[in-house]
């Protein structure tokens, strides 16, 4: 009987120890964090997703995917349940993508926040997040046309690179090759001009001082010619108004003429031509007068002897002396 009771308690012991570790370890195992559920809806399909697969807000894990299926009210939807811890930070402009585990093919759910200059607003329990497609799902959707313009492309240059555009390229080239020669000479043979260049530019710059120079003189001879010929103007006029004096004169003596002698006919000797004949020996009268004025009282003395004549030589000597 004693060793009855004894192997009672030891199973007893060991049953309690067992019912003991195993509520440890669903303890230790168990989940006691607050959650918070929300629904990603996608349209494009959850590839790689698979059920207990994390969730991370910016990088960092924050729950887990509880349930996916199917939108009841539309089909096309698929819904994602997640389960986030109530402390992160999940707002009314935070969007879900998905991304890959490694090298595994597996997909987690991440959060992202939109750049939104309003505040800050936590998302309500059992909000719907969008799920927006990653870069990979834009490159996969836009591939066929991708394709479709990497193929149109290639035709273009098929059609681009024919043998008439291929020779007709070589025939360019080899002209444009010609023209680097011909430049090639051409820089050469400018060369000792490019030379003498600055000294042409020297020489360029002296002529234009002295075209500076002749231009000044050039103006300095115009304003004189201006000046003279304002001169001239006022002697034109001045013997203008001689010309009339002089008309005048003669009129006066035609009349002082008629007023003396009446109107007489024509002689061979005018009456101007004797009056300037009398003027004309009055003159001489004046100028020997002048000379010698001895001859006044005496009379007119002889003529001084000319070239040819006696005591012209003599005449000579007492001037030199």
């Amino acid at each position: 009987m004693e060793n009855k009771a004894h192997a009672l308690a030891a199973g007893l012991f060991v049953l309690l120890l067992g019912l003991a570790l195993a509520a440890s370890v669903a303890w230790f195992q168990g989940d006691h964090t607050e959650r918070v559920r929300y629904t990603v809806v996608s349209r494009s399909g959850v590839p790689g997703l698979n059920l207990k697969a994390p969730v991370k807000l910016r990088g960092v894990e924050v729950g887990y995917v509880e349930r996916i299926g199917f939108d009841p009210g539309d089909a096309r939807q698929i819904l994602v349940d997640i389960a986030v811890d109530a402390a992160a930070p999940v707002s009314t402009q935070t969007y879900a993508q998905l991304g890959l585990q490694g090298v595994t093919g597996l997909s987690f759910v991440g959060l992202e926040e939109a750049e939104a200059p309003a505040a800050f607003t936590r998302a309500e329990p059992g909000a719907r997040i969008a799920l927006r497609p990653t870069l990979l799902d834009r490159l996969a959707e836009s591939g066929p046309g991708l394709v479709a313009g990497f193929a149109e492309t290639a035709a273009r240059l098929n059609a681009l690179l024919s043998e008439d555009n291929r020779a007709q390229l070589n025939r360019a080239l080899a002209q444009l090759e010609q023209a680097a020669g011909d430049t090639s000479r051409l820089m050469a043979a400018l060369q000792p001009g490019a030379r003498e260049l600055p000294g042409l530019l020297k020489d360029a710059d002296a002529a234009t001082l002295r075209a500076d120079a002749a231009l000044r003189r050039i103006e300095a001879l115009a304003a004189d010619g201006q000046q003279l010929a304002q001169e001239l103007k006022s002697r034109a006029a001045m013997l203008d108004r001689l010309d009339a004096a002089a008309a005048q004169v003669q009129a006066t003596s035609r009349n002082l003429e008629l007023a003396l002698v009446g109107d007489t006919p024509p002689r061979t000797r005018p009456l101007l031509s004797d009056l300037s004949a009398a003027s004309r020996s009055i003159e001489r009268a004046a100028t020997d007068l002048g000379d010698q004025p001895q001859s006044l009282i005496f009379g007119r003395g002889p003529r001084p002897p000319g070239p040819g004549e006696a005591g012209f030589d003599q005449r000579l000597k007492a001037n030199t002396r």
